[in-house]
């Protein structure tokens, strides 16, 4: 059965060369639209990660121009996040930006001059305090996965309505971009939701179908079915797990959690509708 599939994360926009690629299909990248779509997918959220990049700016504008031709003529619908906010606060034009945001992630891995990503042991300073805070007042939902353990705790303390757009549990695998329980504890008790991602470093050796059940499982057991979701990371990685060969393998992962003895509601939960309740108020 194909479950209508809410992806949280994905950095398509960063990989493709033109909005074409995207739409009418291509051979390079793990996700297009019509592979997409054959998935069961109905809801992207497109994230640009300019930081990353040599030219955080070039990179930056280009990401919003192709956002922005996407979005009218997507038939799934394409939601963008900021991975990253030091090119947002550096522009003239950032009330605009934030006016076509849906979430943000404050830092990427590195440090800037919001806070501390994870590569770094930096909490978040008083300008990324402030500016959480006013991105939360505008409706722009916090994401705390590439934030280090002192930022992200820092973020948690404001007592702002937090996701995790792609990450795993660190009890499950012990490894940096893996969230610790009480935080996920803490996303949860916000009303958001973690989105269990298919990065192979962040699932343990032998990634798979079933390390990624294993994580959500761990997940809706510290929580709540209503607190569990997926963000794959399509196109931010190189490789994925066995059992994923990329977005049209959505219905493989469903019927594995038919098999592992999920009902079609929870599958349901877990595949869009939690996702769609946090960003769409469904």
């Amino acid at each position: 059965m194909k479950y209508p599939v809410f992806d949280a994360h994905v950095d398509t926009l960063m990989r493709i060369a033109s909005t074409e690629e995207y739409l009418n299909g291509n051979s390079r990248t793990q996700l297009d639209m019509p592979r997409a779509i054959k998935g069961g997918v109905t809801h992207l959220v497109t994230a640009i990660c300019a930081e990353a990049e040599k030219e955080p700016h070039t990179a930056f504008c280009s990401g919003i121009s192709r956002y922005r031709d996407a979005v009218h003529l997507s038939t799934i619908e394409l939601l963008l996040m900021l991975e990253g906010c030091q090119p947002l606060v550096d522009l003239p034009e950032m009330n605009e930006i934030i006016e076509m945001l849906s979430v943000v992630s404050l830092t990427w891995n590195g440090e800037n001059s919001l806070g501390g990503g994870i590569g770094t042991d930096k909490g978040l300073t008083e300008k990324g305090k402030q500016l959480a805070t006013e991105l939360d007042n505008a409706g722009v939902i916090l994401d705390v996965s590439h934030l280090c353990d002192r930022s992200r705790r820092d973020l948690l303390m404001l007592g702002l309505r937090t996701v995790a757009t792609h990450c795993n549990c660190r009890a499950v695998h012990d490894f940096p971009r893996n969230l610790p329980d009480e935080d996920i504890q803490e996303i949860a008790a916000s009303g958001g939701v973690v989105g269990i991602t298919f990065v192979p470093d962040f699932l343990g050796e032998n990634s798979s179908l079933d390390t990624i059940a294993d994580h959500l499982e761990h997940l809706v057991e510290l929580t709540d079915i209503s607190n569990a979701g997926f963000g794959s990371d399509f196109d931010g990685v190189p490789n994925l797990p066995n059992g994923i060969k990329d977005c049209t393998s959505w219905p493989d992962m469903m019927e594995l959690l038919d098999r592992r003895g999920w009902s079609s509601e929870n599958i349901a939960s877990v595949a869009g509708n939690n996702w769609r309740r946090v960003f769409l108020n469904d």
